[in-house]
């Protein structure tokens, strides 16, 4: 057979985040605009910017010489064509664009770009910038799942349904409970997100070494200025080989992630048809299978737990990537430029895939119900055992429960004839108050009142946070240049 692929000449991306067909289930477009290859560079020539303006004001450099650097340090009109020829002959990441900047600079403001910077202070100050953007994206989505999570438990809140340890019938509780667990998880990443972002979103500007020799003795007023421009704040030291920022980073949105997947896994297994009580959104068109047309698949859920997956494997290398020589390793940083991606996108794709579950989730009340009403009474043997253990000790009520219950299991017999039969009932029970004591709904303990609590203290912290940036400015290069990557990188 002839390989029919040999002659393809297509210009696009043979990863999953770029496909034109499948790449939805894995990201977002917001999330790609800020990892693509053009704004990349436009956010490294941003900080060689915002460094020659600052090194200008301190009077390191000419004023004129930064004016001339700002004025041309855009993409759109460097040559990508010579950068990408000169990636080859250099091999270095960041000269080529620089020789392609002084090309259309004054020559003397060209002697004055990237003055006294190494590369990775201008890489690392603009990865963290791409950081920046995926927490305001992260938290502006994890707020409309908390807030989509927080009214299903005010929803669901006395829904009785079937507490369930170890994938069996445990106790009875209420729906609004195991959300309202969902609930306080969501909002301990929440606030995760908030803290890492003094230690995380800081700017790098330190020189060869981390001494900040080429500054001379306005290094530190010269970092805290190229920090103010460029957004962030400035780091007490040089963390060119101290990558646990990048790791704190990688590890919150694992556990964000990971949370996600678990309220996911737990959808899709209350969607099995012999539990039948939630469900992921469903609309007709939407096919199971293309050999069983009767099937539903949960496949949102199971995505979400796929990227969960992925996510975690990044969140590993982020610990390999905090193992560095010396003052400065270059392979730390080459796995970030693929951990910090992937994991930025793979989170906005789950994020997305989430807000889209939870918007139209179904809890079938009915089914709920009667899941709940056949499982009982055997769920409400906790509380029948300390009901009799009042007047047989409770070990005694735990033994008679036990062989009762197994009996019960064993035979396919009503729980409830199988107990009274025995003697040591006696004259100590009626059945009539054994049937009340078994109501499932008499035995949901604090459920309304724990999820009350937590419904009411997330409101509250959740009024104290200040909303996310204005995410429409996140990738302002595509809409304000009008820039298009593929045409620009074409060969």
């Amino acid at each position: 057979m002839p390989n029919k692929t040999s002659s393809c000449t297509c210009n696009v991306s043979s990863h999953i985040v770029d496909s034109g067909f499948y790449s939805s289930g894995y990201t977002t477009r917001e999330a790609r605009e800020i990892f693509c290859d053009i704004l990349r560079y436009q956010r490294w020539l941003d900080v060689e910017s915002a460094l020659a303006m600052a090194q200008a004001e301190l009077g390191l450099i000419p004023i004129k010489a930064a004016e001339n650097i700002r004025d041309n340090a855009w993409i759109k009109t460097l040559n990508l064509s010579t950068i990408k020829e000169g990636l080859k002959v250099t091999s270095h990441s960041l000269m080529p664009l620089l020789d392609a900047l002084r090309d259309v600079c004054d020559k003397e403001a060209g002697q004055f770009i990237h003055f006294g910077a190494t590369t990775q202070d201008i890489q690392d100050t603009a990865q963290i910038l791409e950081i920046q953007d995926i927490l305001i994206i992260t938290e502006r989505d994890l707020g409309i799942i908390i807030e989509q999570v927080m009214a299903l438990a005010e929803k669901h809140m006395d829904l009785v349904t079937i507490g369930r340890t170890h994938t069996q019938h445990a106790l009875p509780m209420t729906m609004g409970l195991k959300i309202g667990v969902w609930l306080d998880e969501l909002w301990r990443n929440y606030e995760r997100l908030q803290e890492l972002k003094s230690r995380v979103l800081v700017s790098q500007l330190f020189g060869g070494v981390g001494t900040m020799d080429p500054f001379g003795e306005k290094a530190f007023e010269l970092l805290n200025l190229f920090s103010e421009k460029i957004g962030l704040s400035p780091p007490n030291i040089a963390w060119h080989a101290s990558r646990d920022r990048i790791t704190e980073f990688l590890t919150t949105l694992a556990m964000i992630s990971g949370t996600l997947a678990k309220i996911a896994d737990e959808i899709r297994c209350l969607a099995r048809n012999e539990i039948g009580e939630m469900e992921e959104p469903f609309q007709m068109g939407k096919i199971g299978s293309s050999t069983m047309p009767h099937k539903r698949n949960p496949e949102m859920c199971e995505q979400v737990v796929v990227l969960a997956k992925l996510i975690n494997a990044n969140a590993t290398l982020g610990f390999d990537g905090m193992i560095n020589e010396h003052e400065r390793d270059y392979r730390s940083v080459r796995l970030e430029w693929v951990t910090i991606t992937d994991t930025s996108l793979f989170v906005c794709g789950q994020l997305s895939l989430m807000k889209e579950i939870l918007s139209d989730l179904r809890i079938h009340e009915d089914r709920v119900i009667e899941n709940v009403n056949q499982a009982a009474p055997l769920i409400s043997t906790e509380a029948l055992m300390f009901f009799l253990g009042l007047k047989i000790g409770k070990q005694t009520a735990h033994t008679l429960i036990y062989e009762i219950s197994m009996q019960a299991i064993e035979q396919n017999m009503p729980f409830l004839d199988l107990l009274m039969d025995r003697p040591e009932m006696g004259n100590h029970f009626t059945r009539e108050e054994v049937q009340e004591v078994m109501l499932p709904a008499n035995h949901i303990g604090k459920s309304q009142e724990l999820t009350k609590r937590t419904i009411a203290y997330v409101k509250t912290e959740f009024a104290k946070q200040s909303r996310p940036a204005d995410t429409s400015k996140l990738c302002p290069l595509l809409s304000e240049q009008d820039i298009c990557c593929k045409s620009l990188l074409a060969n």
